[in-house]
């Protein structure tokens, strides 16, 4: 009997061992994996990189415009860094196509733009702080869009698509690097447009901010020059040959230009600023220095162009105060912003983007009248400097600017915004009073937000320029004196009608 138990008990060891080796062989469920982990420390919308102790947030948005008498993102166009400026479908027998600041009738009436980005914001925690770095880029498909040059001086007309680039850069430990707005710039803009009136630029930079605590903090930062570098016009005020406010229908003309004498840049722009943010809004006071470097010519024999160069720093000054109204609704405030600049004309603003330079406003219309063409409106050149004498000597331009924008929510997703600008420039008396102009814009626009991040907006912006005298040719002396040339068209008012309907998703 006991043999018999014993048996039994060895067989139901070994069934056991034998089964329990067979389920080490069965395949076990693994235990869940959070692969995508939400990061709370820097706001909404940020995860963590798997495997990293790095947050990152992506985002962007996908956006359809179309603009009447404008150009860019509803600009008007009356700026010469606006963008190419309209150009007919086709030159016709006469060969002649005209670009900015001409205008015919031929040139289309309305353009179509359809833009779409994507940014990355990466941030980690360290010792020193949060390490952050952002991207922003992405495509653009534009309905007009002015190609190469044809064999009569002209250029293509079609469609055309581009890449969009807008930003990127390293924050660490107080410490800027990268491309984005100039510190300078308070960055406040209620409008679809860009101003023509305020400094609003983007650009690479090194910059270092200290925070002082309540709200305060100081930013000293150095800017590359190549970006607010408008231009030195010392003689050859246009490069087309124009007599009076006439033009020879198998002349022609191609745009207005002047011969630009700016140097290599040697220094970047000295920019500072001192913020301060509270809970009633905001307030900033900034100063940049800009060196003009002057490319001297070749006057008479007396210099060889290209050989020598002088400078001298042009300098800006800018402030800006936001004011909140929760009194009034959730979400309404308004800014007013000035600023003042000798030698430094970007800083008034005056292009209407944040990626170029004026050196130009105006708007010239074009009528033939028999085999003539007459042209009326207004053009003035931008600098920063122009000449005096035939020594390449010159003076600093000078202007100030001020505008003042409100935005108002008539309910959550209903909003309205209102601005008003004015710039005045003028170049120095001994060179060419005729160069003198003042810029007035202002503008409305209504925003419908019917669901979370979905924008349907229309804006409507009025622009003028004027100046003291009529349009037409205004000489000054020849290129033997270095003052401007015989065939300097300037002068004139002008004033323009432009706006459009946006409609963009942001996620």
């Amino acid at each position: 009997m006991k043999m018999v138990k014993s048996l039994l008990l060895g067989s139901a060891a070994g069934l056991v061992a034998v089964a329990g080796a067979q389920a080490a062989d069965l395949p076990v469920k693994a235990k869940a994996v959070e692969y995508v982990k939400v990061c709370t420390a820097y706001g909404a919308g940020y995860y963590y990189i798997p495997g990293t102790d790095t947050c990152i947030k992506i985002g962007g948005y996908a956006r359809f415009d179309t603009y009447v008498n404008a150009i860019g993102t509803f600009n008007p166009n009356i700026t010469s860094a606006a963008a190419v400026g309209f150009q007919g479908p086709g030159s016709g027998a006469g060969g002649t196509t005209f670009g900015y600041p001409f205008k015919d009738a031929d040139d289309p009436d309305y353009v179509t733009r359809v833009r779409g980005t994507v940014d990355f914001d990466a941030r980690t925690q360290t010792d020193y702080g949060t390490l952050r770095s952002y991207v922003r880029f992405g495509a653009e498909w534009n309905s007009q869009q002015i190609g190469t040059s044809t064999a009569s001086g002209g250029a293509t007309w079609g469609t055309g698509s581009g890449v969009y680039f807008e930003r990127a850069f390293i924050q660490f430990s107080g410490f800027t690097f990268g491309y984005t707005q100039s510190f300078f710039d308070s960055g406040l803009n209620y409008m679809l447009t860009t101003p023509l009136s305020g400094s609003n630029t983007w650009t690479t930079l090194a910059a270092y901010t200290a925070q002082f605590g309540n709200g305060f903090s100081a930013t000293l930062s150095l800017e590359d020059a190549a970006n607010r570098t408008t231009g030195v016009q010392l003689a050859t005020s246009t490069g087309s040959s124009v007599v009076g406010t006439w033009y020879n229908i198998s002349t022609g003309a191609t745009g207005l230009s002047y011969a630009n004498y700016s140097a290599g840049q040697q220094a970047p722009d000295i920019v500072a600023n001192l913020r301060i943010d509270q809970a009633w809004g905001s307030a900033q006071l900034s100063g940049a220095l800009h060196q003009v470097v002057v490319e001297n010519p070749g006057y008479a024999g007396f210099t060889q162009a290209g050989l020598t160069s002088s400078d001298s720093w042009g300098w800006a000054i800018g402030g800006t105060v936001e004011f909140k109204l929760p009194f009034l609704a959730a979400g309404d405030s308004i800014f007013f912003q000035a600023g003042y600049e000798e030698g430094a004309a970007n800083y008034l603003g005056l292009s209407g983007t944040s990626q170029g330079r004026a050196t130009g406003v105006g708007s010239i219309d074009l009528n033939q009248v028999g085999q003539n063409i007459v042209a009326s409106g207004a053009f003035y050149t931008v600098a920063d400097a122009v000449g005096v004498n035939q020594f390449g000597d010159y003076s600093l331009t000078k202007g100030w600017q001020i505008q003042g924008q409100f935005r108002h929510y008539w309910t959550p997703g209903l909003r309205s915004a209102l601005y008003a600008g004015y710039v005045s420039y003028e170049t120095p008396d001994n060179v060419v009073a005729a160069n003198n102009f003042n810029l007035w814009q202002v503008g409305v626009n209504t925003v419908w937000s019917p669901v979370k991040n979905l924008d349907i907006a229309a804006e409507a912006v009025y622009s003028k320029v004027d100046g003291s005298v009529p349009l037409g040719n205004y000489a000054a002396t020849n290129a033997s004196t270095g003052l401007l040339t015989s065939n300097s068209l300037v002068g004139g008012s002008t004033d323009i009608w432009s706006g459009g309907v946006r409609v963009q998703r942001n996620f």
